[in-house]
């Protein structure tokens, strides 16, 4: 956990804070909490419990003692935080030799037992080093949670699941249909540069190649061959099907890539050409109804697809 520093956390330091009551009377909220983060706490007798927002996104916890100060032995633990089933060790803020406030960041993989416990749970307890535990209430902490994961998320900061939902994953991108590709007259990506990518021959010949029952001799030679034949044409294929071939060899299980790559490019390029004959175009770029987006500025228009 890391740790924050004591000055930051001190009670004297929230009092300067203009507040706004939480969900529950008990709780309050302060939008200038630890290294500027908000935060809510509750004064309950001689302690202060405080749920804030890290810097790093995730919650932490720390406990103020007011009017007392701990001793602090040498390597042992400080103190600790007990909800329910959840428990947590704290670290100490001050000096080596005594302590009056203790906390830390939780990991983003602990926030959910937190949120569990403070659900089920009522009370909470401090267990200081040598001392006998401390109780405090977590009567209406789960709600003012939630209002703080709420003002995180309006300026654009976030807590971790199940605080804030996780964030919708980026949606895949559509499979080109390379068929109805190689079916178009004209490369409707001309003038996008694409580089042939450089694989590593050993290591993927350097597995058992079931299918194709080849050594990793056969393999090696038959890759270099492949990769020698397509950077001598490389730019001689249109470059939606180079985008579009590349995007087809990119499986991780596939291991034979300049071989696919050749064959792919040699398939779909050929088809293209016959499409033109049978279609009648020639492929020149005053069929092409915009510019491609991928380039800019008043370039002069590209030259003729190849017959």
């Amino acid at each position: 956990m890391r740790l924050l520093p004591a000055a930051i956390l001190a009670i004297g330091t929230l009092c300067a804070t203009s507040y706004a009551r939480a969900a529950d009377p008990d709780w309050i909220f302060a939008n200038n909490g630890p290294g500027g983060q908000p935060m809510i706490m509750s004064h309950q007798g001689t302690l202060d419990i405080m749920f804030y927002r890290a810097a790093s996104g995730t919650v932490g916890i720390a406990v103020h003692q007011r009017h007392g100060r701990y001793r602090n032995p040498k390597g042992v633990e400080t103190a600790m935080v007990m909800i329910g089933k959840f428990t947590l060790a704290l670290q100490v803020f001050g000096d080596t030799r005594k302590w009056d406030t203790a906390g830390g960041d939780l990991q983003p993989d602990t926030v959910p037992n937190l949120v569990g416990a403070l659900k089920e749970a009522a009370t909470g307890a401090l267990i200081p080093f040598g001392r006998e535990p401390v109780p405090f209430s977590v009567k209406g902490a789960m709600a003012a949670l939630d209002d703080l994961a709420q003002y995180a998320a309006r300026h654009g900061e976030s807590l971790p699941p199940p605080l804030q939902p996780a964030p919708p994953p980026h949606a895949a991108a559509p499979a080109v249909d390379i068929e109805k590709l190689a079916h178009h007259p004209y490369d409707t990506q001309h003038g996008r540069r694409l580089v042939l990518p450089q694989y590593d021959i050993a290591a993927n010949c350097d597995r058992a190649h079931i299918e194709m029952q080849d050594t990793d001799g056969e393999c090696i030679g038959a890759e270099q061959k492949s990769q020698a034949a397509l950077t001598a044409h490389w730019t001689g294929y249109d470059s939606d099907l180079r985008a579009a071939c590349l995007s087809l060899v990119s499986d991780p299980g596939r291991l034979e890539k300049y071989q696919a790559l050749l064959m792919c490019l040699s398939r779909y390029q050929d088809d293209r050409r016959q499409w033109q004959l049978v279609s009648g175009s020639s492929g020149s770029d005053d069929i092409m109804p915009a510019k491609n987006p991928a380039q800019t500025g008043d370039a002069s228009p590209a030259p003729a697809a190849r017959p």
